[in-house]
């Protein structure tokens, strides 16, 4: 079981910016087509959220890579 297996622990990471997050799960924005990782600047209302397992379910469900935190480039 991962520390962000729930959307409540998604979304705290979320809120703060945790890199340790990041790659653990994707945060779609609806209103903006885009997903991010959990460490992007961006913030959208929860409301527009939703959280995907992988960059490829995000991609699946019609969102684009954002351009500020490019979540589609591999961790180093």
């Amino acid at each position: 079981m991962s520390l962000y297996d729930t959307e409540d622990a998604r979304w705290a990471a979320w809120e703060a910016r945790d890199r340790a997050a990041d790659g653990a799960f994707f945060v779609a924005v609806r209103t903006t087509g885009v997903y991010c990782v959990a460490s992007c600047a961006g913030r959208p209302l929860r409301k527009n959220v939703a959280f995907h397992d992988s960059r490829e379910a995000a991609r699946a469900a019609g969102f684009r890579a954002c351009l500020r935190c490019k979540p589609d480039r591999e961790a180093a």
